[in-house]
This record gives C-alpha cells, sequence and structure tokens, in this order.
C-alpha cells in the first residue's frame, strides 16, 4: 500500500489506524512518502510507523512530489521485481479510511492475473455517492472542446463550473448517473487505485509527467495501449474523507495545475 503524506500528519495517521485494523493486515507492507518533508512531519511519521502494527517504510523527499509523483517515488525506492513481488499494489489518498472488515481478504481472493487494474468503491464524505468508476469511456470531441472553452482563464472556468452545476440541479433526471454495475470502466477515480502485478509486467507504469490530476487517464491510456483491463469491482469498499475547499486562491490553483495537466496529457495521449 503507497499512500503520500503533506503537510497534515493527523489525516496520514487517521489512515494508518484504519488500515492496521483490517483482517489480514499482517499481508501489508505500507510504503509512505513524505512530500515537501519538515523534521516535524518526519517525526511524526517515523513515530507513527514505529507504533504501528504494520510493515512500513517511510521515504522523505525535500521537494513537493504531488500525488502521483510520490507514487512513482515509492516504486522507484521499491525497486521490485513485479514477476515475483506482490500480487496486488495499491496508491491512494492518505484521507482514505478502509471501513469494510475484509477488504483485504477480498482483494487476496482475486485473481490477479485477471483484473490489471481495479477501482473499488469509494464513498464520498461529503456526498456519500460512490466516486466510481470516475470515466465509463475516453474523452470525445464534445469533451475535448468543453475542457479546450473550460481553460480559457479561471474566470470563465469558474463560470462555466456554476452553470454546469446549475444546469445538472435543474434537469437532475436527466444527468443523474445510473447505479453502477461492476465490469470494465476507461478509468478509475484516482483516490484510490488497485494494480496487480501484470499491470506492470505487461508494459504498465506510473506516468508522473504532471503535478497533479492526471493519475485517471494517464492509467486508462497506458492500460489502453497495452490491451491491459481496468474492472470497476463495487464490492470492495472505501471511504475518501473529501475536503470541500471553494476559495479564489484554491480555484486559482487548480485551474493552472489542472490547465497544464491538460496540456500534457493532449500532448501524450488524447
Amino acid at each position: 500500500v503507497i499512500t503520500v503524506n503533506y503537510k497534515n500528519t493527523a489525516i496520514t495517521e487517521n489512515f494508518v489506524r484504519s488500515l492496521e485494523k483490517l483482517d489480514r493486515s499482517d499481508r501489508v507492507k505500507l510504503v509512505v512518502v513524505d512530500s515537501e518533508s519538515t523534521n516535524e512531519t518526519i517525526e511524526n511519521l517515523r513515530l507513527l510507523l514505529q507504533n504501528s502494527t504494520l510493515k512500513s517504510l517511510l521515504i522523505d523527499s525535500a521537494s513537493n512530489t504531488f500525488y502521483w509523483g510520490g507514487v512513482a517515488l515509492a516504486l522507484q525506492t521499491l525497486d521490485l521485481n513485479y514477476a515475483n513481488g506482490p500480487s496486488w499494489i495499491i496508491a491512494c489518498n492518505n484521507d482514505i479510511l478502509f471501513t469494510q472488515q475484509d477488504f483485504l481478504k477480498q482483494l487476496i481472493a482475486l485473481d490477479p492475473d485477471k483484473y490489471p487494474v481495479i477501482g473499488p468503491t469509494i464513498y464520498s464524505s461529503i456526498t456519500g455517492k460512490n466516486l466510481n468508476p470516475a470515466m465509463a469511456k475516453p474523452i470525445n470531441i464534445i469533451g475535448k472542446f468543453y475542457y479546450s472553452i473550460l481553460f480559457l482563464n479561471p474566470k470563465t472556468a469558474r463560470l462555466i463550473h456554476i452553470i454546469r452545476k446549475m444546469t445538472q440541479k435543474l434537469f437532475y433526471s436527466v444527468f443523474k448517473r445510473s447505479t453502477p454495475t461492476s465490469g470494465k470502466i476507461y478509468a478509475p477515480h484516482g483516490a484510490f487505485m488497485i494494480f496487480s502485478k501484470h499491470y506492470f509486467t505487461r508494459g504498465g507504469w506510473i506516468d508522473d509527467n504532471f503535478k497533479l490530476y492526471g493519475e485517471e487517464i494517464t492509467t486508462a491510456e497506458i492500460a489502453s495501449n497495452n490491451n491491459l483491463e481496468i474492472h470497476f469491482l463495487p464490492e470492495l469498499e472505501v471511504s475518501h474523507v473529501e475536503h470541500s475547499s471553494t476559495g479564489t486562491n484554491i480555484w486559482q490553483d487548480w485551474f493552472y495545475h489542472a490547465k497544464e495537466t491538460y496540456k500534457y496529457l493532449r500532448k501524450a495521449y488524447l
């Protein structure tokens, strides 16, 4: 299990406590990447992992690795022989909580050859809704046009975002998602992805050539290019403790990171 800490170690502590309570947690090795480490965060995480029942490794980074860059750093540090390595590698946010006692038991029972990438049910702490599948199908021409308009400037993007939300509320019956069923999907939600060792032995890799918001589409496209299936398995469940931030600075940070990432995605994949 790989997760990335950024500043607030209390969030990572909640994550660790929920993980170590699971059945078969003795089979887990937890890797925590401390992004933009400070003496305080390193010490807090060191004590946390030292007192945990989990086998663990702490990797510190003076620079900000961001989420997917932290996952890539962990795999680079571990330098795994995937063919003979762990059957499953979980990459997830540290604001995930494991709420299903037999989560690991269910995962261990699955065939890693059949499921190169898995997206589980991820319940949002804000809405209670399932965040998966993130994308059932690839971005089409209309979607590409939408994003080209969205990323003109922050003010335009915010206006479009507000209009879209209002439209979805007015025409809820049209826009509402049907209850997801298990099966093949295009992209799993980035907050929690499960990779089997065969994702890596058959050509899959972690593309971290962006800062934020690109893990879903890069994983989907890499899997597609290597004829690897991505499955949504709703019987596996976790909770995502989402943080609702809507300030101007938060919005502008999102806009510029997302725009930069989308530019990379267009060039490399779309």
